[in-house]
């Protein structure tokens, strides 16, 4: 894992950390869906003002953050939107590097696990241990993505070496021609 790869894993696990502290207080937890819309948007704001490398690591938290959020005030593991966790991986996995599941992943299991327990219910536990089977999976596709956006870039490169190199030979045509006549 690179170095920006490690720094991103690292600003998702502590948003992950942030938000179990503010879903565990009662007083905080209480508010977060107003700060769901807060994070939109910053998030609507920082659109225009960032870079886009920037601005996907932006992008990234406040997804990370907001379904945290919306999942844990709509029931936690026992959800109706608790799928929106594995979106979550797939969006991290192409938005970011497909490293990122891998840890997100971890820190979503603990996550879970600690603010709603799984205890009574195997059903709760199952929806854990989904999160290892869904992982691979979007590596994958962020593995595909990654080496499909690295085969445009290097075809755009290709095409502006061949533009160059025809406008050389064009040149040379052209002098050429002149020397003669």
């Amino acid at each position: 894992m690179n170095k920006k790869a490690f720094l991103h894993a690292v600003i998702l696990t502590i948003a992950t950390l942030i938000i179990f502290f503010w879903v565990s207080s009662e007083t905080l937890s209480g508010f977060s869906l107003q700060l769901t819309g807060i994070l939109v948007l910053t998030l609507i704001i920082s659109r225009h003002l960032l870079k886009p490398a920037s601005f996907h690591l932006v992008e990234s938290t406040v997804s990370t953050i907001a379904v945290l959020l919306i999942v844990f005030a709509t029931g936690g593991i026992t959800s109706p939107l608790f799928f929106l966790n594995y979106f979550l991986l797939f969006e991290l996995s192409l938005l970011l590097e497909p490293a990122i599941p891998l840890i997100l992943s971890i820190s979503l299991i603990g996550f879970y696990f600690f603010t709603d327990g799984v205890g009574g219910s195997p059903l709760r536990l199952l929806e854990l241990v989904s999160f290892p089977f869904m992982t691979p999976l979007a590596f994958l596709f962020g593995k595909i993505y990654q080496k499909e956006e690295n085969q445009k870039k290097e075809i755009k490169n290709l095409s502006k070496k061949i533009e160059r190199l025809e406008e050389e030979l064009v040149e040379e045509e052209t002098k050429v021609t002149s020397v003669t006549q």
